[in-house]
């Protein structure tokens, strides 16, 4: 039976038509957030352009219980959360959601910040998870902005960017594109925010539990000369903007016993400080150049943290040696310390099981070390092939051109991939193929011998007549596309 003409036209008209997209909102969601002298509770006003989500979410295990009261303005039906998520369930549009968090208990145990958010002194360090209740996902084009009320003499510091004062004097944060499951902190208090002014950067620096104590100068001197040692990779520091948060009174017989990074609405890195010992111990601690080395890849999957873990603890020493706090001979010989101990702590496994079972075995020196091995021969080779045309720190340098702040989880071949075609050549996943499935460390036997490296009664010592031993100098020495040329600022 033939189709009607009509309904044929209609049909052919229908599949040549493009697919409607939704229009994204006429403007951006707005927060609200108000927090009183105390810091006790979080009032929230969320107030959506277009229609109202069906429902919010949260990313803490904590934030249900933390959830005091939600309602949908003009309404006294009180939201009930379920989990992590919180059904709104109304056909509403241009509508405002209205909730309270009791952030004065700190006894929380799921913050993904290392569970070290809490009290420091007057101030407050608090998992964004915990509060932010906020659309499962965002069409293209819509964004949320987020202001704070605070009272007289209390800071916010976030990692969102700010992008305007709404008039009042008091920044607006724009969420940005990061997933919003990648980890954040949020803080809250009397301290007062200073920038770090580095080649390619504003820094922001932000010193919790502020004593006459704590000596807030030479702090500020330590983060700021470790921050000017990543211009010696390139030039330029990795990331227009980062924050950094020093948290004092860490326990431990380490000046910084604990730091991480966070890349939750933008780069954060958080040193958790024992600020009690002498200011020599400080410019030489290797934990400040360790974790500013992190900025120079995106976010590396869990499963690869050997080459983030490996890249931060090469450039450890490198950063040091180039920025004059150890010498050339130190950094080799702390990085030879640090294989023998990588060596030493093989099990067997893989390097991919190794990375896999870190955190259960606490196999750290198998998996940073290895990484580290893994880069220090990919830089070496590199050098050799290209006739120093290329290094690690030009294959960083390409990275951060296509691959930096794109809000994207990379994995270690991918990101090896593209630093083979920045340099021309297979070095780096020649390595990766050659080590993810290694059982064994790395044999070095060939760098030690080309820069010449002798061990004796366990201490690296340099020899003469090495093939390559002007590279052993080389390496230490920043990059020359971070020397300024003759002319330049």
């Amino acid at each position: 039976m033939a189709f009607p003409i009509l309904l044929i036209v209609a049909l052919l008209l229908a599949s040549a038509a493009p697919h409607a997209v939704a229009a994204p909102p006429a403007g951006p969601h707005r927060y609200q957030v108000e927090v009183g002298e105390d810091l006790a509770v979080l009032r929230v006003r969320a107030c959506f352009a277009g229609p109202l989500p069906r429902h919010l979410v949260a990313e803490s295990l904590d934030a249900a219980g933390a959830l005091r009261l939600a309602r949908i303005e003009g309404s006294t039906r009180r939201l009930e959360p379920n989990g992590a998520q919180l059904s709104l369930k109304s056909a509403q549009h241009d509508a405002c959601v209205l909730y309270e968090v009791d952030i004065a208990r700190t006894g929380t145990r799921h913050e993904r910040g290392g569970n070290l958010a809490g009290r420091i002194g007057d101030d407050l360090l608090l998992d964004m998870g915990l509060w932010f209740w906020r659309p499962d996902t965002l069409a293209e084009g819509e964004e949320i902005l987020v202001s704070f009320g605070l009272p007289e003499g209390l800071s916010v510091s976030v990692p969102w960017e700010a992008v305007e004062d709404g008039g009042t004097g008091a920044p607006v944060y724009r969420v940005g594109p990061a997933p919003y499951d990648w980890p954040a902190l949020i803080a809250f208090g009397r301290f007062r925010a200073t920038t770090l002014e580095v080649p390619g950067a504003r820094l922001s620096l932000v010193i919790l539990g502020m004593t006459p104590r704590i000596p807030a100068d030479r702090i500020r001197a330590w983060m700021e000369n470790a921050a000017r040692s990543m211009t010696t990779v390139y030039g330029r520091f990795p990331v227009p903007r980062a924050r950094i948060i020093v948290v004092p009174n860490a326990q431990g017989s380490e000046a910084i016993p604990w730091a991480f990074v966070q890349r939750g609405g933008g780069p954060s890195v958080q040193f958790f400080i024992n600020h009690r010992l002498p200011d020599e111990e400080f410019r030489a601690e290797w934990t400040l150049f360790h974790e500013l080395a992190h900025l120079l890849l995106p976010y590396v999957a869990a499963q690869d943290a050997w080459l983030s873990e490996g890249l931060a603890s090469y450039y450890q020493n490198v950063l040091r040696a180039r920025q004059g706090v150890i010498s050339a001979l130190n950094a080799w010989q702390r990085m030879h310390a640090g294989f023998v101990r990588g060596r030493k702590s093989q099990i067997g496994s893989t390097l991919a099981d190794a990375t896999e079972r870190m955190y259960r075995n606490a196999g750290f020196m198998r998996v940073y070390w290895q990484g580290a091995a893994l880069l220090t021969l990919a830089d070496f080779r590199v050098r050799v092939r290209t006739g120093g045309r290329h290094s690690l720190d030009s294959a960083l340098a390409g990275i951060a051109q296509c691959c930096l702040g794109t809000g994207v989880q990379w994995r270690a071949r991918d990101l090896m991939t593209r630093m083979d075609a920045i340099t021309g050549t297979t070095v780096f996943t020649e390595l990766h193929d050659q080590q993810i499935g290694a059982t064994q460390f790395p044999d070095l036997g060939e760098i030690y011998e080309a820069l010449g490296f002798e061990v004796v009664n366990g201490e690296l010592q340099f020899t003469d007549s090495a093939p390559h031993q002007h590279l052993r100098e080389d390496i230490m020495r920043p990059s020359p596309a971070a020397i300024p040329t003759k002319g330049t600022n």
